[in-house]
């Protein structure tokens, strides 16, 4: 029998998310590996699979976690060269990861270096790799500004630290003074509390009016909207999440008067199967930067499967700050 965390409907995740025991999972198909699940991060889309507002939207029942570290225990045809490899992977849905163990496209497996830890592993695919791939698609070059929203979550700080690798300035705004401390200890020049501030006026006041290059948005709503008025002449604004709620319209007459550009990013729906060569490259780079340091996972919680629902549903009220992890390996497949 195996673990799983599995929600029978749509809804809150503290209300439709519960632990079963389940058969054990058939033998891997071909070109698939099973694995034994070390690690999970959470991540909002989490929260979003569950309400049944992800752009992928698989019928209950459903497994959400798109995030794990594990070990190959099982290999279908053509994938046996992986077995007893620790490696990362983001699963296929409805197969998420929260569960002792989760079958996967050995395509999007990529073997994790003994340096870097499951739990730090597991902090990586869906934050650092959106961080990644919303920067090169604006092209963020040295001397540039970034405002990255929600600059204390799990995409803030990774679009923080990977920014300032690429030796661009950073604003960073959050809600209050613990969570703007933690924008300037991951490497924010300025933090701005929108709590207090008018997040368009501070970004121009520290910018000499000219505003930002580059705005990474990982909340929506509102946010977005006035995010254009924070762009410098030919800025990028390059949309990731809607945390805070759907965004209104945008008139593409207002893109072309700010000779500005929209750019919309949903990493974990499409780049691994259509971008695996650039995604493989990405981690790499990932590993190759927290060997140096420059790229630190900021793991603040572990929890266990059970806790797992509660953890969701704080981090739907925007409660947390960096990364939850989730430790799911309690006995191991042979």
């Amino acid at each position: 029998m195996i673990r799983r965390l599995v929600a029978h409907r749509t809804g809150e995740p503290a209300d439709v998310l519960s632990v079963a025991e389940l058969p054990d999972d058939p033998p891997p198909g071909p070109g698939e590996v099973r694995l034994a699940v070390r690690a999970v991060g959470l991540n909002f889309l989490d929260v979003s699979l569950c309400r049944g507002e992800y752009p992928v939207r698989p019928d209950p029942p459903m497994t959400p976690g798109v995030e794990a570290a594990g070990r190959v225990v099982a290999a279908g045809e053509g994938a046996a060269h992986l077995l007893g490899q620790e490696v990362v992977a983001c699963p296929s849905l409805p197969r998420g990861a929260l569960g002792s163990t989760v079958t996967v496209d050995a395509a999007v497996v990529v073997p994790r270096p003994s340096t870097v830890d499951p739990v730090t592993a597991a902090a990586l695919p869906v934050t650092y790799q959106t961080a990644w791939f919303a920067l090169e698609r604006a092209g963020v070059t040295a001397g540039q500004t970034v405002l990255v929203h929600a600059g204390a979550g799990g995409v803030g700080i990774a679009v923080t630290q990977l920014a300032v690798a690429r030796g661009a300035r950073v604003l960073a705004t959050a809600g209050g003074p613990a969570k703007t401390a933690v924008c300037r200890d991951q490497g924010a020049a300025v933090a701005i509390d929108y709590t207090t501030e008018d997040f368009v006026a501070a970004v121009r006041d520290a910018t000499g009016g000219d505003g930002a290059d580059v705005v990474v948005d990982p909340v929506g709503g509102d946010i977005l909207a006035r995010s254009l008025d924070c762009l410098a002449f030919e800025g990028r604004l390059v949309t990731v999440g809607a945390a805070g709620g759907p965004p209104p319209p945008v008139d593409p007459a207002r893109l072309i008067a700010a000779n500005a550009t929209l750019v919309g990013l949903s990493w974990g729906s499409r780049y691994p199967w259509r971008r695996a060569p650039e995604v493989r490259a990405a981690y790499q780079a990932l590993f190759d930067l927290h060997a140096t340091g420059a790229v630190r996972p900021p793991v603040s919680r572990v929890v266990s499967l059970e806790q797992t629902p509660a953890a969701l549903a704080e981090l739907a009220a925007r409660r947390t700050t960096g990364k939850i992890i989730v430790r799911v390996e309690e006995r191991e497949p042979a």
